[in-house]
């Protein structure tokens, strides 16, 4: 459905032949009458023509109900993940106090290795700061971890939430060997080797060392980072976009079907191609729950009319 002229619609500012194309649509699924009702609803408690922003609200809330896992589920989840952070706090505090206490002045031991496979992942450090991890990412985390500093390594996507020590400064290298210093802050990292990167920042002050220039970004902005050309491009950023990982949510804002493809390739590590048909469709916004690929797709599909299969298990078709 083209918002614009659903939006007209409601505001009765449609022609006849407009009115017939929103009939159809409303016949299409029983769910698009219950949208129009809401909007109706909503368009009469503002006593004043619906907007744009309000009808995305209203479809995305939809969307959710529509497709959202039962409760019992998502609560396992939340405690997969607690339980997750818990264990890698234990595993890697009892690895640092065994490494410091056997192996002075002995070669430096490996680093810890963290992997997220094909769900996201929550990971708990020892100095306290958390890393909300992205299906298909590894976390690797230097052996001497707050003893002076504080150093890991990404490959994927991550958010981090980073606890303040001015004593000992938080290093980030990416899969391409960008580094990242912050202090205390908290921020999105894309990283995967001989991709474009990009940081966004949620909170404080993140400094990105790239060709030994730094560029420091602030709350509300984000650097994109082509790695091929080493262009790097600095501009504002949603911090629901931004927070996406850290929410367990994926974030669309007036997103082409091309951009979705490119948003779900990132974010699972899968391919995405994309059919003329489905090139034509509307654009999409909204914020959906990470319930899994297939959930999201279903969600998608609802609010776009784009449809899919899946060619393999790593191969995905919209048309």
């Amino acid at each position: 459905m083209n918002w614009e002229l659903l939006i007209r619609y409601l505001n009765n500012e449609t022609t006849v032949h407009e009115n017939a194309t929103v009939q159809a649509w409303l016949n299409e699924r029983s769910e698009n009458k219950l949208i129009l009702k809401q909007l109706q609803h909503k368009q009469t408690q503002l006593s004043e023509p619906v907007k744009e922003d309000v009808v995305q609200a209203e479809w995305t809330k939809l969307v959710e109900r529509i497709f959202e896992q039962p409760v019992a589920k998502t609560r396992s989840i939340n405690k997969l993940y607690t339980f997750t952070g818990i264990a890698a706090t234990v595993l890697l505090a009892c690895f640092m106090g065994w490494f410091a206490m056997n192996n002075k002045g002995a070669k430096a031991a490996a680093p810890v290795l963290v992997k997220s496979i094909s769900e996201r992942r929550e990971v708990i450090l020892p100095d306290s700061s958390k890393v909300f991890m992205a299906p298909n990412s590894n976390l690797e985390i230097s052996s001497d971890f707050n003893v002076q500093s504080r150093q890991v390594k990404l490959t994927g996507e991550a958010f981090f939430d980073v606890k303040h020590n001015a004593k000992k400064p938080f290093i980030i290298t990416t899969a391409n060997q960008t580094k990242l210093n912050v202090l205390g802050t908290s921020f999105n990292v894309y990283s995967r080797a001989g991709l474009a990167e990009e940081v966004k920042v949620a909170a404080g002050l993140v400094g990105v060392v790239s060709d030994n220039q730094t560029t420091f970004l602030k709350a509300g902005e984000q650097l994109s980072q082509d790695v091929i050309k080493h262009d790097n491009v600095k501009s504002r950023t949603d911090m629901r976009d931004a927070q996406s990982l850290l929410n367990g949510t994926l974030y669309f804002s007036k997103s082409s079907i091309n951009q979705v493809a490119d948003k779900l390739e990132r974010y699972y590590n899968i391919n995405v191609q994309v059919a003329p048909s489905a090139a034509k469709r509307a654009a999409f916004t909204g914020e959906m729950k990470d319930y899994g690929i297939t959930k999201v797709l279903d969600g998608i599909s609802f609010a776009t009319g784009t449809k899919y299969k899946f060619i393999n298990p790593q191969t995905i078709l919209l048309f």
